[in-house]
């Protein structure tokens, strides 16, 4: 009697010791997951935020050099600058916008019968990979029409540079004394120069204020 209850005991014994590591294992298990799991996601969360700075970065698609607009009390001024694409794939810049209230345009000269012409570029400017746009007062420029106050000298002005396919940039210019050959208005969608010259889209003669 004292034998079988001595087996009993022990084999409820061996029982309990056997539970006991099975739930000790089981725990270490699930601690081992919790930990690899935390890694983990600390691990994703630090490449997403990588991704996310290296995608930032990407936006910078071209160096706007001696970017700077033309001061007026006026309704109307011209932008100049160098836009430079150090990439490797050609740009196509389509058209600005601006904070300054009105409308933006894209400005080409082309020679007319009295000279030299200006007129809207609406089909925009490709600037080759490696390559730049020179703006300049005489030249190719940006126009800032139907201003809603003046613009004075020292104050920075952003723009928004548009590319084909989406793609924007803002870049900031600041103001300057020009003193170069007054433009003027012409009612019917154009600027012009004080010659008075203008071609049949209502664009003025172009002087060297742009």
């Amino acid at each position: 009697m004292r034998k079988t209850t001595r087996t009993a005991v022990a084999a409820a014994s061996a029982l309990a010791l056997a539970v006991a590591m099975t739930a000790c294992g089981a725990d270490d298990e699930g601690t081992d997951t919790a930990a690899g799991t935390g890694t983990s996601a600390v691990e994703t969360a630090t490449d997403t935020a990588t991704d996310t700075a290296d995608a930032g970065a990407g936006d910078q698609l071209v160096e706007y050099e001696d970017g700077w607009v033309k001061a007026t009390d006026t309704e109307m001024t011209g932008v100049f600058g160098t836009i430079v694409n150090a990439g490797d794939e050609d740009l196509h810049l389509t058209g600005v916008s601006s904070e300054t209230g009105g409308h933006q345009e894209l400005h080409e000269t082309v020679p007319g019968g009295g000279g030299m012409m200006m007129r809207e570029k609406e089909d925009g400017f490709v600037i080759p990979a490696g390559g730049e746009l020179e703006l300049k007062p005489g030249g190719n420029h940006i126009m800032l029409m139907d201003l809603d106050e003046p613009i004075t000298t020292g104050q920075e002005i952003t723009l928004t540079l548009e590319f084909e396919g989406g793609q924007t940039q803002d870049v900031t210019v600041s103001a300057r004394s020009f003193e170069g050959g007054d433009e003027e208005y012409v009612p019917g969608g154009g600027h012009g120069a004080t010659n008075g010259a203008e071609n049949g889209n209502g664009h003025g003669g172009m002087n060297n204020d742009g």
